[in-house]
């Protein structure tokens, strides 16, 4: 019931090694939800969300600070989830540009990660 969140840095991509992740455990790619936030993605995440808390899924929701409204959303739906009780399989992780807009309940509920970028840029 924890997400796990990328913090991004230039160069990095989370989402690799989610899949990668995924992989050595055993879980199957069709498993693994992947939606890039934006404009109308909010529908689809959630969708998503309820999918991966039923069946054990895996949802990667990336480019959260371009919806912060939707983050005061997912934050009651996480609630909603921790009282329910997710299946077992169920992991989130969320990635984005560091922003303020980010709600603080939803960080303190997270694993923060960031990765240094790639050798050769600055």
């Amino acid at each position: 019931m924890t997400p796990i969140y990328f913090i991004l840095s230039p160069g990095a991509n989370p989402v690799i090694t989610v899949e990668e992740l995924a992989k050595s455990q055993g879980v199957d790619l069709k498993h693994v939800h992947k939606i890039s936030l934006g404009q109308g993605q909010d529908v689809v995440a959630m969708g998503k969300l309820d999918i991966g808390h039923k069946e054990g899924h895996w949802v990667m929701l990336q480019n959260v600070h371009l919806m912060p409204l939707f983050l005061l959303d997912l934050e009651k739906k996480l609630d909603e989830f921790a009282s329910e009780g997710s299946a077992p399989g169920f992991r989130l992780f969320l990635s984005s540009d560091p922003a303020k807009s980010i709600p603080i309940g939803l960080l303190e509920k997270s694993i923060k990660l960031t990765n240094e970028p790639p050798q050769g840029i600055k």
